[in-house]
């Protein structure tokens, strides 16, 4: 019963975000623009394990989205040397979020190869590769929360259900699946326009293995969609060593 309340929104929210016909004209620069922010996003809260002003500037940065408890407790983790479990913490919308924010800040002496990458792929492709052609292509419908079936990114903490029902503004505000299936995609070198077959089927394996527990579960989204991501990895994995694949074929 608790899952049918807080996925009567969330559910065909993701599946109505996961069909729509964009990546027909996304480019391949576009797709790995996202996967380098996402990394990018990674690699500084590895960092910020060995450097406690960066610290302090990314956990700045995570705040504007991120609940202080959950702030507080990746910053922790962080502290004590426990990246990997900060970053199962971190949304990949946030991690986006957090690598757009970082970006500008850091030197061009800055030795990281992911944000070299990020500012080549910007000059290269200066149309294509900026935050708002970004945000059209990657983005989701905001009927509610912008009264608008256009797909945009806003940059928003992830909202409570509200008084206890199920709501469409906590489905709009999350939008962690679309930048992570382009992650994932830019990962295993998968063309843009397979990404219409593909995606939907990622997000119809996603829904099917989402357990939750309570209303405000919304980190259960978070767990599939990595579950997901795992299995498409490690069937590409077989795939490329010339395994036979299993059943299920995503």
């Amino acid at each position: 019963h608790t899952q049918a309340l807080i996925w009567g929104d969330l559910a065909p929210q993701m599946i109505l975000d996961a069909k729509i016909p964009r990546w027909w004209n996304v480019a391949p620069a576009q797709v790995h623009w996202v996967g380098l922010h996402l990394r990018y996003g990674r690699e500084l809260l590895a960092e910020s394990a060995f450097d406690a002003e960066l610290r302090a500037q990314v956990m700045d940065s995570l705040s504007v989205l991120v609940a202080p408890a959950r702030t507080h407790e990746v910053g922790g983790l962080i502290e004590r040397g426990a990246v990997k479990d900060a970053v199962e913490l971190v949304t990949p919308s946030e991690l986006f979020s957090l690598a757009r924010d970082m970006a500008p800040r850091q030197g061009s002496a800055d030795s990281s190869s992911i944000l070299a990458e990020l500012r080549q792929l910007a000059q290269a492709w200066p149309k294509e590769v900026n935050y708002a052609a970004i945000s059209r292509a990657f983005g989701t419908p905001k009927p509610t929360l912008a009264n608008s079936y256009e797909p945009e990114l806003l940059s928003l903490r992830t909202f409570p259900t509200l008084m206890g029902y199920s709501s469409r503004i906590m489905a709009e505000s999350w939008e962690s699946n679309t930048l992570y299936w382009a992650a994932l995609a830019d990962e295993l070198g998968i063309p843009p326009a397979q990404l219409n077959l593909r995606i939907p089927e990622w997000t119809r394996k996603l829904v099917e293995r989402i357990f939750a527990s309570h209303l405000e579960d919304w980190p259960a989204v978070l767990k599939s969609l990595r579950l997901v991501g795992d299995d498409v990895r490690a069937r590409s994995r077989a795939a490329a060593a010339g395994e036979k694949p299993g059943i299920e074929e995503f």
